[in-house]
């Protein structure tokens, strides 16, 4: 167990926190699951410096990272949609492109340790659904009209990363 990946489970293990911390804290303490998703989201990128910085990349950490992404960003979205409407339909679009990626990539690359890197698209799409959320959170009583419009760019990188993303399943899967 190296370091990155030590930090990736922990992300991991922050989920829960996350999500009982902003379905619970009183709204005097709402800065709190605020502070949980950027201390996910600086681990993440602390553990991706760290693997590439110090050669500590291993097939587990390229699974699991993912993974923790997966799991932070579809926690937190829904829990924000809890309580604002117009993000079902981020949800929605998230859960979609997710699944099918994750099942179309097992089925094609036949095991998860052929797993692919992150790209640059997936990276972007993760740092605008960060800055939404973070956005939302702290906009305590963000209209529904302004959320439909922040979410535009998001939306927009996760469809352009899912079409990509699919492009990068069916090159690697034929140098298998």
């Amino acid at each position: 167990m190296n370091i990155p990946n030590l930090l990736t489970i922990i992300r991991i293990l922050m989920v829960p926190v996350f999500v009982y911390t902003y379905l619970h804290v009183p709204p005097e303490l709402s800065y709190v699951p605020v502070l949980l998703l950027l201390f996910s989201g600086l681990t993440d990128v602390a553990d991706g410096f760290i693997a590439r910085r110090f050669h500590m990349i291993t097939p587990l950490g390229r699974f699991l990272d993912p993974v923790a992404d997966k799991l932070t960003i579809g926690a937190a979205v829904i829990c924000l949609a809890l309580r604002h409407w117009a993000l079902w339909i981020l949800v929605g679009v998230y859960v979609v492109k997710e699944v099918t990626l994750a099942l179309i990539g097992l089925a094609r690359l036949k095991s998860w340790r052929n797993s692919i890197a992150a790209k640059w698209y997936g990276k972007a799409s993760t740092v605008l659904l960060y800055a939404l959320m973070v956005m939302v959170m702290l906009w305590t009583d963000i209209p529904e009209p302004v959320i439909l419009v922040l979410m535009i760019l998001p939306l927009i990188f996760i469809i352009l990363s899912f079409i990509f993303y699919l492009k990068e399943i069916n090159i690697h899967k034929n140098q298998l």
